[in-house]
């Protein structure tokens, strides 16, 4: 392992925002790369009712696709709209196929601030598609409580051996600068770009795991 970089909340915060300059781009992009065509979206003149009629996913594909998307598309929260609602627009349709992921490009680093981890919040928002309001409640707190303990990232498709650490909350500042002093990386290295893509994927995967239980 390399010698231990100092990480100042100051040199975290400074490289989120370099990174979320080019998720912000991305995210303008997205109306052109994603989406129906008018055409589509005009085919249902009625709103789907809600809760969205969620289909049992695969974990392991939606974490995959979660993990690829966080590099391709740009981040956190793309990646786990991806996993979700990208592989629910291919298996279902309609209205799933209504949800842009890069529409999630906002949740970057924190939402930009290093505040609620993104993929925790994207996640929050698929449980809420899919089910009732008391439901949604309970399995966004169980969603939460288990991220402040699980030791990530567990998937580590890449075979870098990352170090895996606990947040202890769901700050997306606490939980990256924990992995970076433990890992010794700073914020523009592919380990913890890495890291953060295995967050994604693992965070998809509990999603799709407790709606596969419960819906």
């Amino acid at each position: 392992m390399t010698e231990k970089k100092q990480i100042s909340r100051k040199d975290f915060l400074k490289g989120m925002g370099t990174s979320l300059a080019g998720v912000a781009v991305a995210g303008s992009l997205g109306g052109l790369l994603t989406g129906c065509s008018a055409e589509t979206a005009s085919s249902s003149s009625e709103a789907a009712p809600y809760p969205f009629k969620y289909k049992k996913l695969d974990p392991a594909i939606a974490e995959e696709r979660a993990y690829n998307a966080y590099f391709d598309q740009g981040g956190w929260g793309v990646g786990v709209a991806e996993g979700f609602f990208g592989y629910l627009a291919d298996e279902v349709g309609y209205p799933f196929n209504q949800l842009p992921p890069k529409a999630f490009s906002h949740a970057g680093s924190g939402y930009g601030q290093g505040t609620l981890c993104g993929a925790l919040g994207v996640g929050a928002t698929c449980i809420g598609m899919v089910t009732d309001v008391d439901t949604s409640k309970k399995l966004v707190g169980e969603l939460f409580n288990w991220y402040k303990t699980h030791e990530f990232p567990q998937y580590q498709p890449e075979d870098l051996n990352l170090t895996t650490t606990i947040a202890e909350t769901t700050l997306c500042e606490d939980s990256v600068g924990n992995f970076m002093e433990a890992q010794g990386v700073a914020y523009g290295d592919h380990e913890r770009k890495a890291r953060c893509a295995g967050v994604t994927a693992d965070v998809v995967r509990k999603v799709v795991e407790l709606l596969n239980e419960t819906v």
